[in-house]
């Protein structure tokens, strides 16, 4: 219950973290086109990125130098549910 509670916090609380989930929800991304879409550096965009992943709500995976993120639906699910 208590990682529901921190996801939602870290959700609710962030305007760019409630976007990048809501791009993430439509397909998969490379970080520098999230950077970009949000209008963000890419230092700032990796700092947005590790408390999403921490958070469980997105994955990364790297190939070669580009790193790809996607949405953990399974947690939104789990949020859900707590929620309802």
């Amino acid at each position: 219950m208590a990682v529901f509670v921190t996801i939602s916090y870290y959700t609710k609380n962030e305007m760019h973290r409630r976007e990048i989930i809501y791009a993430l929800s439509v397909q998969t991304h490379v970080i520098s086109q999230i950077a970009s879409q949000q209008h963000l550096s890419l230092p700032a965009i990796h700092k947005y990125i590790k408390i999403l992943k921490n958070a469980g709500f997105i994955v990364q995976k790297k190939i070669g130098r580009t790193s790809f993120i996607s949405l953990n639906r399974q947690s939104l699910f789990g949020l859900q549910s707590w929620l309802n």
